[in-house]
């Protein structure tokens, strides 16, 4: 489970504070799909970015399984957001002198204890998203839906149990965006929780929640109704 708990969030630009979150609290379970949307600068990233560790509140605390994060050492942090949590952005920030195995094997590289193994994991989800053949190739080399699938696969290839997605269909053409989240909503059914940031509301609805953020708090959560068993 992730929480988020009296989670406020402020930028300094020049003498005027920016407020990100304000004071915002939601629990996430472990295995769901939740959506956030919202008008821009409404917290939306920056909540995703706390969630994941990467950007530290001004106060209050981001919990997994009970653990305070941001109250843990460097090293903790740095091997909770390598090893548990995925990110997917807009961009790809794929790294144009490395072939597509190397891109996605990256991860393991800076991991003695994958030394051997990195090149085997990196094909295996390489070969899962359909790129089997292109193992070889320089991102210039793929199209724009093949460099996604790169990025997912680097994403996935430590096993994250959390997957958190910043705007990551903004740059698709809408069959690509909707072959993305057909991907997501497979990992979410394989036990990943899934949290994705989205302008999209036909994008939202893949998720089993919905937050809708302003001015940094939680205005509305929307569940989906359960579908009625029919015997």
């Amino acid at each position: 489970m992730i929480q988020a708990v009296d989670l406020l969030k402020e930028f300094k630009l020049g003498s005027q504070v920016i407020q990100a979150l304000d004071g915002l609290n939601i629990e996430i379970s472990s295995g769901e799909f939740v959506s956030v949307a919202g008008p821009s600068g409404s917290g939306k990233s920056t909540l995703l970015m706390s969630l994941g560790g990467l950007v530290r509140p001004t106060s209050g605390r981001v919990l997994y399984n009970g653990v305070d994060i941001y109250a843990q050492p460097p090293n903790w942090q740095a091997r909770f957001r390598k090893d548990t949590v995925g990110f997917v952005f807009q961009q790809f920030h794929l790294i144009p002198y490395l072939s597509t195995w190397e891109n996605v094997a990256l991860p393991l590289m800076l991991d003695s204890s994958h030394s051997k193994q990195h090149k085997e994991i990196a094909v295996g989800h390489l070969d899962r998203l359909g790129l089997g053949s292109r193992l070889d190739h320089k991102p210039f080399q793929l199209s724009v839906g093949q460099q996604q699938r790169v990025a997912m696969a680097r994403t996935l290839v430590n096993d994250p149990a959390i997957i958190l997605a910043d705007e990551p269909t903004g740059n698709l053409d809408p069959s690509l965006a909707t072959d993305l989240v057909r991907l997501l909503k497979g990992l979410n059914k394989e036990g990943k929780t899934i949290v994705l940031v989205t302008h999209s509301k036909e994008i939202a609805k893949a998720a089993s929640r919905h937050l809708s953020l302003r001015e940094g708090r939680i205005q509305e959560t929307v569940n989906k109704p359960r579908k009625e068993h029919t015997p």
